[in-house]
This record gives C-alpha cells, structure tokens and sequence, in this order.
C-alpha cells in the first residue's frame, strides 16, 4: 500500500513552552512533531465533527421520538436494587 502524498501545509505560531511540551511528547510516542501534531489535530477534529453529527428523520419518526422522550421515565427494578446495595466498589 502507498503513502498517501503530502501536498497541504499549515504554518503555525506558538509560545516556546508549548513547542517543548508538544515536541516532548512527539519524542515519548517516538513520532516526529509533525507527525504527532497531525494526529492530534485529525483526532480533535474527527471529534468535533462526530458531536456535531445531523440526522435527518421524517416528521413522523420525529413525533413518535419525541413523545417517547416526553413521557416520564419508569424505574427499572434491578438498577434500583443495585444502587441500593452496598457494593464495595460503589463510592
């Protein structure tokens, strides 16, 4: 499989304790910083694009949702038992 070719660059400007703290851990992980710094930004913004998700529906769909999310919640039984319980790992 071929490496997809670079063709786009970014400049940026930053304060030099930033550079050290970025460069730093691009050494830890053992990636160059523009490696480390393209992974991070497409991470962060594959994020961002994945909150801001838009998902169309019929109104239809959307009433019968929106009703259901209208309607008080019931308890469930178990989850009510278990918070009631005195598990060791429950704080």
């Amino acid at each position: 499989m071929s490496a997809l070719k670079k063709t786009e660059k970014i400049n940026l400007r930053m304060d030099s304790d930033t550079h050290d703290t970025i460069s730093r851990a691009a050494e830890i992980c053992g990636k160059s910083l523009t490696a480390f710094m393209t992974e991070a930004a497409v991470h962060s913004a594959q994020k961002e694009l994945l909150d801001q998700r838009f998902i169309g529906v019929d109104a239809g769909v959307f009433d019968n949702v929106n009703e259901l999310l209208s309607k008080d919640g019931k308890p469930n039984k178990e989850l009510v038992r278990l918070f009631k319980s005195n598990m060791a790992w429950i704080d």
